[in-house]
């Protein structure tokens, strides 16, 4: 079901490339191009198949991006949002950006945005796109870079029946799911700002007054914390807070689905102050 994103793109400006004025292209020894040649330069655009080859640039371009929108929106997994913890209508937006080699593949593909599980599913996604007819410049074939931004809007549905999200031991387990995660998530929050290890953020961050860390785990079905992740902007931050969670005492209740516990995936970006 696809009841979790709503996707937004427009096809007019799905591509981005650079604008220089002065290119300078390096050739090996056999004069032939060896890097990326930016749309705004290139004499004849990669053609996605579908589009018609003798268009102008612009609307084969236009074309590529109708054609990327319709796929995107037919196979990204909009599911994956529903465990991340995300607020009700938050907007997320995904930067992605890849190559078109010299035989029309797609590859060099980069994701990035907070959500690790987003990154992924948005590369699985571009690996989709077919084999092109490949881009040309001074006539022969090149790689051509392009920057590919998907936008979407999280949408949290309605619990199933008998849904519970995991408690927090001072957390009321009456309240409703919504107001039971949002609880539970700040008193986790709570539990790493006065657990964390000050004293090493002043010194990985001397420079600094604040930083921050993105924390992935599971609440079991036992209640207890486990499959912790971290990213940091150093890697002694990151290991900190992995060791704060496994300390965390176990939780009143776990996560519970059509009246049985399940494991709850969690994700929480952190700022602290020092």
């Amino acid at each position: 079901m696809k009841q979790y994103l709503l996707l937004f793109f427009l096809a007019t400006s799905i591509l981005t490339f650079a604008q220089e004025n002065t290119i300078e292209l390096k050739v090996n020894d056999k004069n032939e191009i060896t890097e990326p040649v930016p749309f705004n330069i290139i004499e004849q655009v990669p053609v996605y198949k579908g589009c018609d080859e003798n268009m102008g640039s612009q609307a084969l371009m236009a074309c590529f991006g109708e054609k990327v929108s319709a796929l995107i929106s037919k196979n990204f997994d909009s599911t994956i949002a529903n465990n991340l913890g995300l607020p009700d209508q938050s907007n997320i937006n995904i930067q992605v950006t890849f190559n078109i080699n010299q035989e029309g593949q797609v590859v060099d593909i980069v994701a990035k945005t907070e959500y690790p599980e987003l990154e992924a599913e948005a590369i699985r996604v571009v690996n989709l796109i077919p084999n092109l007819k490949p881009g040309y410049f001074k006539d022969e074939p090149v790689i051509v870079p392009y920057s590919l931004p998907i936008k979407f809007q999280v949408s949290n549905p309605k619990p199933a029946k008998g849904e519970k999200f995991p408690v927090y031991r001072s957390c009321d387990e009456t309240l409703s799911f919504e107001a039971q995660k949002e609880c539970t998530t700040n008193k986790i929050k709570d539990y790493i700002k006065v657990s964390i290890n000050y004293d090493l953020a002043d010194k990985l961050f001397p420079l600094d007054k604040s930083t921050q860390f993105l924390v992935n785990f599971t609440i079991n079905k036992k209640g207890k914390t486990e499959n912790i992740t971290a990213k940091a902007h150093k890697k002694e931050m990151a290991a900190e807070a992995i060791n704060v969670l496994r300390r965390m005492p176990k939780l009143k209740e776990p996560g519970y689905k059509y009246g049985k516990p399940v494991d709850t995936k969690m994700e929480i970006l952190m700022t602290i102050y020092f």
